[in-house]
């Protein structure tokens, strides 16, 4: 059988074979397709749910936190270690409880006679607010603290300012129970949050109850509540039970999406629906179909609800893994449709592959990404020295060996014009009249450095990347040495790694008898 025949059914039955993969992958690929539209609502469900709960985690975690802190202040109390006319004493136990707790605005702790120790952080320190009840006006003393007990007066003023008729001031009427504020604005500070607190009897029967309460910011659970983060998908919104949106998270493009419209359209339907928690809603919204799922903000409490929505197609674009998960139906079938198709294409002769041709632009992108190495050589120039400025040979020598090396070794790519780091310099440097001078000088160096006759190994093409010209050489193993020529010297280099490595007589005439030892020992 001719040489070429033979060749040509060489490629066709690898072709074939080809082809009887590429059938068995789709046909694996066609029934989890299959399996995924039969199940993608449940699925994006599934992801919503773990989405609320991942990204409430951490909210919560905070929220638990605050219940911490606001128990352990409670049994001070009630064991009789809080002085509540001892402001140093509250500065010693309290500072250290808020400090760098930026969701916190302040803490307070107040009796049912109306007398109130308010303390929040401040830039330069600590700010403390006692107020104190009078027949008809009551008066509130500020001062400022360097430490819990370094501290100076600012300011005594009179007020109506009365503890007993703010919205944290409740008594609770269970041991244990925290009590949470609908949303309101803070005296000191006029900010926007809430206020959790507890409530114990007064040990000494002076007075009959406290009350200690931690003001959370808005804005402190907007930060906690800032979830988009690179693996999230959605928007986390705070509602409260009546449908108001209070305060919408944030997303990685808000210009895309009217949320605003998004969030009424969920909250209406939920408010509908007669408040379910951790149930998916679905709806639809600009022709795209939407899900949501809402949840008390602490467990017991519904004072707030925090919810989460997003849309399907993004929801399902996170199941890439799960849709290459295979089970042992899945393979059967596959394997089995995989070889009628191989029989199929073996009974009409199969086909001859086509050549695939890649541009070069990407081609030579592929190569700078992948960096230099045994088959890959950066050069940042032709002839100019960087360094002086000046044209040099031994410029052009480093790049020659670099292609001698290549026909030693098993072949390789010159890119002259990138540099080591890869970034694309250009050989404007180098100063040639046109392309076709570059071209020219290149061509020259190569035959009277290696030699003309071997210019069917190499080829040697002007590229032109993010407006700079550049030099691709490609390089085939010549089969044969081939040396430097210097004058009258030769050297004999190969490929060591990223490097040239010159042999001397004795490591050439080792290597170039290994070379050929391996290649005789291939056909058998």
């Amino acid at each position: 059988m001719p040489p070429e025949n033979k060749t040509e059914k060489k490629y066709s039955l690898l072709w074939s074979l080809a082809l009887s993969l590429v059938g068995f992958l789709l046909i694996l690929f066609s029934l989890n397709i299959y399996q995924y539209f039969r199940v993608k609502s449940d699925i994006a469900s599934t992801l919503l749910q773990s989405i609320n709960e991942k990204e409430l985690g951490e909210l919560r975690s905070f929220l638990n936190n605050i219940g911490d802190k606001l128990n352990i202040v409670r049994d001070w109390g009630k064991n009789g270690v809080i002085e509540s006319d001892d402001i140093v004493s509250l500065n010693k136990k309290l500072f250290p409880l808020i400090d760098h707790q930026e969701q916190v605005s302040g803490v307070l702790l107040a009796d049912n006679s109306g007398r109130e120790y308010f303390l929040m952080q401040e830039e330069n320190g600590w700010l403390t607010r006692v107020t104190l009840p009078g027949p008809k006006v009551g008066r509130a003393v500020y001062k400022i603290w360097k430490s819990p007990e370094q501290g100076r007066d600012v300011r005594e003023v009179q007020t109506d300012y009365d503890p007993r008729n703010r919205p944290w001031f409740h008594r609770s009427q269970e041991t244990g129970e925290v009590y949470w504020t609908s949303l309101y604005t803070f005296f000191e500070s006029r900010e926007k949050g809430m206020t959790a607190s507890v409530s114990w009897d007064a040990p000494d029967r002076q007075k009959d109850f406290f009350v200690f309460g931690i003001d959370i910011s808005l804005k402190g659970i907007q930060k906690l509540m800032s979830l988009k983060k690179k693996d999230t998908t959605g928007i986390m919104f705070l509602v409260n039970p009546t449908g108001n949106v209070i305060l919408p998270g944030l997303t990685a493009d808000d210009s895309a999406t009217d949320y605003n419209k998004v969030l009424s359209i969920l909250v209406e339907q939920w408010i509908v629906s007669e408040h379910p928690a951790e149930e998916t809603i679905k709806f639809t919204y600009d022709n795209r179909q939407w899900l949501g799922s809402l949840q008390p903000l602490v467990r017991n409490n519904s004072v707030f609800w925090i919810g989460v929505a997003a849309p399907e197609r993004e929801l399902l674009a996170q199941l890439n893994q799960t849709l290459l998960r295979l089970d042992l139906t899945d393979v059967l079938v596959a394997t089995a449709g995989g070889m009628l198709l191989l029989f199929f294409i073996w009974k009409n002769g199969g086909f001859r592959p086509r050549r695939q041709v890649v541009d070069p632009l990407i081609r030579l992108h592929r190569l700078i990404n992948q960096g230099e190495g045994a088959k890959v050589e950066f050069k940042s120039t032709i002839r100019t020295n960087l360094k002086s400025g000046k044209k040099g040979k031994e410029i052009e020598l480093a790049w020659v060996k670099a292609i001698v090396a290549f026909l030693n070794a098993d072949g390789g790519v010159l890119l002259l014009g990138v540099e080591d780091s890869g970034r694309i310099g250009g050989l404007e440097v180098d100063e040639f009249e046109n392309s076709d001078r570059c071209l020219l000088h290149v061509k020259n160096l190569i035959n009277q450095h290696i030699g003309a006759e071997f210019s069917g190994f190499i080829n040697i093409n002007l590229l032109t990347s993010e407006d700079k010209e550049l030099v691709m050489v490609d390089v085939r193993r010549a089969g044969q040495p081939v040396f430097l020529k210097i004058g009258k010297n030769e050297e004999f280099y190969i490929r060591s790694g990223p490097s040239s490595v010159k042999l001397s007589p004795s490591q050439m005439i080792s290597y170039v008898l290994q070379n050929r030892m391996g290649k005789k020992r291939k056909p058998a």
